[in-house]
């Protein structure tokens, strides 16, 4: 046997080995591996391709989708007599039993956001894609999968992004003396029921606020202050409870942290939008407010509030085309400076810097000046200094450190409109 057929030979033996390897590796996949097979080289190609440079993240459903169920956004209309409640909601529908993938274009964030279903057919059939910005209902009920701040690893296909969270601590206030002679309304909203994403964020970020607004309360005189908050199906009153405050106080200051998109938030599972505050806040001329939003898109509100006379202050975690964050203590490579903070990344940065400037008198004086020189309230001159202050972009105050993560790694840019 000549040397050349030798070679040949093996050629052919280590082919037919290979070959056979393959199929036998195949053979023995199931229909979810053949699923997630599919997603991995098909479908996550062409829609990263769209978006080449954004964090990722695939993670699949547990349970297999059965043939017929409806797969929804977890999109909640706003009341019947407001004039935007007539929106059409897309949906998908599992022709046969199937697999289902979320792809999360900005894994980690508050709703609403850009997101992808995938639905992958057992039979092998092609695969279905749709375009969403909310979390799907399957069935009328969100898997719990998804609604974890961070999933199980078993679960997540593909990533690009890692993220990571300590336990954190509310911070404890200790205010100097303020002679503060303003009557002023605190409104604080927590809009978010138990079972929506992030709902222990969020209720960290208002028990955070709550705190600082006791404190705030204790240590001024001789005005008269009243602080209420509003949580689970009772923030969905946040419009009486403004008109209530605006009858008696001369100053009112709102903070709502929920989900939201442009123009719209959701509260205690009912959906508001921007124009039905602005008739709020229009209908009491006399009052001035202050309005402080943690929502994504926040900043749509400021384009609707900032054309009335008696809004003093609006500030937002993010952009109108932004999502607004949670506490992330490393995201990629870069690192909290405040690693102990809690809820999420834009109200603890706000009011650790509002509370530094509360506990030094010399800080304390500076706000005042600023607010007799403006002729504003003192809650409005305080939040416009801790607003940059938060942002490292407050050296008269000593603030040089950018406390908020999301901001310093691009994710969100928190916004302001003042009237003076």
């Amino acid at each position: 046997m000549s040397k050349k057929y030798v070679i040949l030979l093996m050629i052919v033996v280590l082919l037919s080995l290979t070959l056979s390897s393959c199929f036998l590796v195949d053979l023995f996949k199931t229909d979810l591996d053949r699923a997630i097979d599919t997603v991995k080289s098909d479908v996550l190609p062409q829609l990263l391709s769209k978006t080449p440079n954004a964090s990722y993240l695939c993670v699949r459903a547990e349970s297999v989708v059965a043939s017929g169920t409806i797969i929804m956004p977890d999109f909640v209309q706003a009341s019947a007599n407001d004039s935007n409640s007539s929106i059409i909601v897309e949906r998908m529908v599992a022709k046969g039993d199937s697999y289902f993938f979320l792809l999360d274009l900005e894994p980690g964030a508050f709703y609403a956001h850009p997101v992808q279903y995938i639905l992958v057919p057992k039979s092998g059939a092609t695969p279905t894609v749709m375009s969403a910005k909310w979390l799907p209902r399957i069935g009328g009920i969100i898997p719990q999968e998804f609604n974890n701040k961070l999933p199980s690893n078993n679960l997540i296909i593909q990533s690009n992004v890692k993220m990571t969270t300590l336990p954190g601590t509310l911070l404890v206030y200790n205010f100097i003396p303020l002679d503060i002679r303003e009557n002023e309304g605190i409104i604080i909203v927590q809009g978010l029921m138990p079972d929506e994403n992030l709902y222990d964020e969020t209720e960290n970020s208002y028990l955070q606020v709550i705190n600082f607004f006791l404190a705030y309360k204790a240590a001024r005189y001789p005005g008269v202050v009243v602080v209420h908050w509003l949580t689970g199906s009772n923030a969905n009153t946040i419009l009486t409870e403004m008109n209530s405050m605006a009858s008696a106080y001369s100053v009112v200051t709102i903070y709502i942290i929920a989900h939201g998109d442009v123009n719209y938030i959701r509260l205690g599972g009912v959906g508001f939008y921007a124009s039905q505050f602005v008739n709020v806040i229009n209908n009491h001329p006399s009052t001035k407010f202050n309005f402080f939003l943690g929502s994504c898109h926040g900043g749509s509100f400021i384009d609707n509030l900032n054309a009335l006379p008696n809004v003093r202050l609006v500030l937002t975690a993010a952009k109108s085309n932004e999502s607004a964050w949670p506490d992330w203590d490393t995201y990629g490579s870069s690192t909290d400076y405040n690693s102990y903070d809690v809820g999420s990344e834009w109200t603890s940065s706000l009011f650790e810097r509002a509370k530094s400037i509360l506990e030094n008198s010399t800080k304390w004086q500076l706000v005042n000046n600023y607010a007799n020189t403006y002729k504003i309230p003192i809650t409005s001159a305080l939040f416009y200094q801790a607003h940059y202050g938060a942002l490292g972009l407050n050296s008269t105050y000593g603030f040089t450190s950018n406390l908020d993560l999301c901001n310093r790694v691009g994710k969100e840019t928190p916004q302001i409109y003042k009237s003076w």
